[in-house]
């Protein structure tokens, strides 16, 4: 089911494996799929629950789609996987790059509800304040609060979080 209007896509990209060369790779290959209306500036994050391994680059994007979020998950594993993706058992193991779906929006900047949301989106400073740069209007649907006043809520950002460009 193709939704009869596009939506306005809000993607979260990351990456922590040669992170400068598959963020751009993966931005590229999303403007080449797909209407790209926004993109945030880049953010270097600290890894969550991952000891050792490298920070993570991390940037949120909006994308123009008619298609549905199966379908639209499906063309970002398949953009993953060419750029060498493993999904591994372990969750925070280190990637070549991380394409989600944080949450779709209608015209009204109301986020849907029969799109996936990504709790990640109101509880982790990694997809929040990249989101909030560009899509800080957004309102969630069941607390009514927009993802910049959840952002405001998460309170400070973690030690090594820190805006790139």
């Amino acid at each position: 089911m193709s939704p009869s209007l596009p939506v306005q896509v809000l993607l979260l990209l990351g990456s922590n494996i040669r992170p400068d060369h598959h963020m751009d790779a993966a931005l590229g290959m999303l403007k080449a799929q797909m209407s790209m209306v926004a993109h945030s500036p880049i953010f270097q994050t600290p890894p969550i629950d991952a000891p050792g391994t490298p920070d993570y680059l991390n940037q949120a994007v909006i994308v123009c789609s008619r298609i549905h979020s199966d379908e639209l998950r499906r063309q970002l594993r398949e953009i993953e996987g060419s750029l060498g993706r493993i999904r591994t058992q372990v969750e925070n193991a280190p990637r070549t790059i991380d394409l989600d779906i944080l949450a779709a929006a209608d015209r009204e900047q109301r986020i849907m509800g029969d799109w996936p949301i990504n709790p990640a989106l109101n509880s982790l400073h990694h997809a929040a304040v990249p989101a909030a740069m560009i899509a800080s209007g957004w309102r969630f649907p069941a607390s009514k609060l927009t993802i910049g006043e959840s952002v405001r809520l998460l309170g400070e950002v973690p030690d090594g979080f820190k805006q790139l460009s």
